[in-house]
């Protein structure tokens, strides 16, 4: 977890912001591919399933970008505690959302679980793909 946090600090701000931008716009364009496939294939309750992860994921990254911005300008004497305290709390919420729809519909719980699988691997292709840009050496210009 350290060695992610020194990465995007490395970033540029733009640069950050460009992954958070491609990877919204992947979960939207991948949450309706799936919606409409699911329905194709008579599972309408995968396909809006993966649309609630997705939206689950976009949300998560969101509030994580607030509370980093708000530790970081609040000057918090133990800002990895907070931090820390602040994702469980995001986490144990996303499990309990999981776990409920999951009791509400199979299909749908395990829709939403695969959405949120899917959304952080859109995040970590869109950061492998601005660090490639930025190349090894530049990552810090």
């Amino acid at each position: 977890m350290d060695r992610l946090a020194e990465l995007f600090e490395q970033l540029p701000l733009p640069a950050v912001g460009r992954i958070l931008r491609r990877t919204a716009i992947s979960a939207l364009v991948v949450g309706v591919a799936a919606l409409a496939i699911a329905i194709g294939v008579s599972h309408p309750f995968v396909g809006l399933g993966a649309c609630i992860g997705l939206g689950l994921g976009l949300g998560n990254i969101r509030l994580i970008t607030g509370s980093v911005a708000k530790v970081s300008a609040s000057g918090t004497e133990h800002p990895r505690r907070v931090l820390a305290v602040k994702t469980l709390y995001r986490l144990s919420l996303t499990t309990l959302v999981v776990i409920g729809l999951l009791f509400a519909s199979v299909q749908l719980g395990f829709g939403t679980a695969g959405g949120i699988a899917v959304f952080y691997l859109l995040l970590l292709v869109n950061l492998v793909r601005v660090l490639l840009q930025h190349g090894a050496a530049g990552v810090g210009a």
